[in-house]
Formats: structure tokens, sequence, C-alpha cells
């Protein structure tokens, strides 16, 4: 039978960054049209706390269609681009270097990150107007406005080696702040002040605010996991998890994908399909089920709040090879989820805002 350690480094490595299998591309490719005729501007998550909400725009918009994995897309302009999407990055069977991260905007173009990282974070605020990312040219993570071109470089100097293993950046919504986590102790970067502060060794980001805002953190151990927000006293959770939610706009609710531990079952610990919803200053925990996902999807990870009840999420197929990954709105007092867009791309999909 296999360790409690092993079953929770697997289930903890099933969605990260999403690698969809060729029958679900080739599946969600053929009904990409249907189900990106709702509103997709929602597609980039909040993830700071203090009032910050996901947009939501409506705007008319014709069927996306993706550029082919063999067709040469357009290297991202200097400037003048609309707010991203989402980002995928083809298969790449023979050379990694060979198939750099794309971006895809909501007005359909799809881009080219030249510059960008062979392996490494890709990430966008939560308003899809800024992107940051690794820059091996730089040694260093910049922030790039799509709109206007400025770009902000990180004062921590880091080797590309920093992100072989696990990493994690996570973006204020204004991109000027953020935590990044690799290889050594993870900071709290911030560009226009040029600072980068050490953070605790072992703690993961979960989300970070802009300005002096609320930073979170987690540390999990065999069977629990320490959640804290500095400046504040740590919470204990009943399980080890890294699948929280952004701070909501409150300061103090959180949710985390709920999972069930079995040591007589093989894998001992499953997601069982709620989200539990808590406060970090205390307080009973509250479990619910959302409804109206898609047939075959389970929550696997969340993001950003759009109102005080309503988290992001990602929807990932467990088990059903048909199913195409979702990102859905889900109330958390009442479970209704309600979808926002469908992923896309050839081989790695990455949604903004996802704490993953």
């Amino acid at each position: 039978m296999k360790t409690l350690r092993e079953d929770l480094r697997a289930l903890a490595e099933q969605a990260p960054v999403v690698d969809l299998a060729a029958r679900a591309v080739l599946r969600a490719r053929r009904r990409r049209a249907a189900r990106l005729a709702v509103s997709v501007a929602a597609a980039v998550c909040v993830i700071g706390g203090g009032g910050a909400v996901l947009l939501r725009e409506a705007r008319p918009a014709p069927p996306i269609v993706l550029t082919p994995p063999t067709a040469t897309a357009l290297e991202l302009p200097a400037e003048g681009v609309a707010p991203v999407e989402q980002f995928y990055r083809p298969m790449c069977r023979d050379d990694a270097s060979a198939c750099p991260w794309r971006l895809v905007t909501r007005d359909g173009a799809t881009y080219e990150l030249a510059d960008g990282p062979q392996n490494g974070p890709v990430e966008a605020t939560a308003d899809g107007r800024r992107i940051a990312y690794y820059s091996p040219g730089r040694h260093a993570i910049v922030v790039r406005d799509l709109a206007g071109g400025q770009v902000w470089t990180s004062p921590l100097k880091q080797d590309a080696e920093d992100f072989a293993a696990e990493y994690a950046l996570r973006l204020s919504p204004g991109g000027l702040r953020f935590v990044v986590a690799g290889a050594g102790v993870p900071r709290l970067v911030d560009v226009e002040r040029g600072t980068a502060t050490p953070l605790p060794k072992g703690s993961w980001p979960v989300s970070v605010a802009d300005g002096t805002g609320p930073v979170v953190l987690a540390s999990a151990k065999e069977d629990t996991t320490s959640l804290r927000v500095l400046g504040r006293d740590p919470v204990t959770v009943p399980e080890h998890t890294y699948d929280f939610s952004a701070l909501a706009p409150d300061g103090r609710t959180i949710a985390r994908v709920g999972t069930t531990l079995d040591r007589n079952r093989e894998p001992m610990v499953q997601r069982d399909g709620t989200i539990v919803v808590f406060d970090v200053t205390g307080g009973k925990e509250r479990r619910v089920r959302p409804s109206g996902l898609a047939e075959g999807l389970r929550p696997a990870k969340l993001g950003g709040w759009t109102s005080p009840q309503e988290v992001t999420m990602l929807a990932y197929p467990d088990d059903d090879p048909r199913a195409v990954a979702r990102v859905y709105a889900v109330d958390v007092t009442s479970g209704r989820a309600t979808e926002l867009f469908a992923l896309r791309g050839d081989g790695q999909s990455s949604v903004p805002g996802l704490v993953r």
C-alpha cells in the first residue's frame, strides 16, 4: 500500500498546471465555439484581498479560433495588446525550447511570449492588463503592461535553475507586488519600492494584496496545514493541502478544495467534490457542494473572489478523458456554479489568478 505522503503528493500533482489529454483537447476544439459564446472577460481571477473583484464585463465576440500548434503565432507586440484571457503552451515532444508560452487575449488574438521562460512562472493580474514572467535574459521576474508597454524588473536576481522544480508566482491585483517561491527562501517583492523581503522558509504563497495589504502563506505537514496571514496568528487546517482560494475581500474568509482521508483506501486521499469555507480568525468550517458542473468534472483549484460570496474555481476531469477542464464562479452560500470558460491549448494551460 502507498504511504500517506505518496498519496498527498500524487493528489497535489494532479492539476497545478493543466495538461490535457489529446482526446480532451480535440473534443474541446470541436465544441469551443459554443462554449465560449458566454462572457469570457472573467478569465483572470483575483488573487488579492481587500475589496478586489473579478471583472465580468460582457462583450460581443465572434467564436475564437485557436492558432494550430503547427502554425507560428505572432510575437507579442511591445504595446497595444488587449487584456489576457489565459495562457497555453503547445505540446513539445522533442524540444521544449521550441514551444514557448502563448497568451490568448480577450479580443481573440494569440501571441507568443518569445522572451518568456522555457520553464518557469507565467501569470497575469486580475484585470488581465499586466503579465509577469521569468526573463532568462534579465535573470529576474519582469512585469509588463500590455497596453502601455511599460516594463518593471524585479530587484531579485534569480537563476533559471530556481524554477527547475516546484515554484509559484503570486501577483497582487496591480502586479507590482508579488510573492515568488522556488529554490531557496520565498520572497515578497515590491518592484516599485525595489525591495525583496524574505518570507518564512518552507511557506507557500496563497495570495498577496497591493500596497501593504495582507499576504497569505501556507505550510503543510503530514496531515495538517498551517495557514497564516502575515501579522496574525496562524490557523491549523486539519488536512494536508495547498488547494486554497485567495483571501476574500472581507480579509477573513478563505476556501479550500475538500478532500477525504481513508488509510484503508488507495489512494488514501481523494478530492470529495466539495468546497470548504472557513474563517482565518477562527470559527467553524462549512462544506458546499457546487452544483451545475459539467459531467465528469470535480473541483480542483480555487482562485479569487468575484464578490463576498462567489469564488472562482477550476473544475478538472478526474477520470473521464472526454471531459474538458473549465473555470466557474461558485456561490459559496448556495453552491450554484456559473461557467466562465473552458480551457484551451494543446499541452499546458494556465489560468491567471488560480492558486496553484
